[in-house]
């Protein structure tokens, strides 16, 4: 019998998260995965990325007031989000909510 529940985004998230905090990963990816999530996961936190139109992966880091920590590629997140998903067991849910956040910082001015 399967559980049917439809979970609200929040809800998520926190599952995500729980999930995902007890993955190791590196630093960098921690504090990305933390951002995404709205977790306090590294210091210094990074509290905003952006996605160029060129698809690099920018961050701003907290008490910064310009983007200036370059991150990497975006096909690299999605493909590190994907690789860390199957570790920690999220379900398609989950992993929608991680990929739906990197499309709304893609969509950001």
């Amino acid at each position: 019998m399967t559980d049917d529940t439809i979970r609200e985004p929040d809800q998520i998230r926190r599952d995500c998260a729980r999930k995902l905090r007890s993955v190791e990963v590196s630093g960098m990816f921690s504090a990305i995965l933390g951002c995404l999530l709205g977790e306090d996961w590294s210091t210094p936190r990074i509290e905003e990325l952006r996605i160029t139109p060129d698809r690099c992966l920018l961050a701003r880091v907290e008490g910064e007031s310009a983007f200036k920590a370059f991150i990497g590629a975006e096909a690299d997140l999605i493909r590190n989000i994907h690789g860390v998903a199957s570790v920690a067991g999220l379900d398609g849910d989950e992993v929608g909510y991680l990929v739906g956040r990197v499309a709304e910082i893609k969509g950001m001015p």
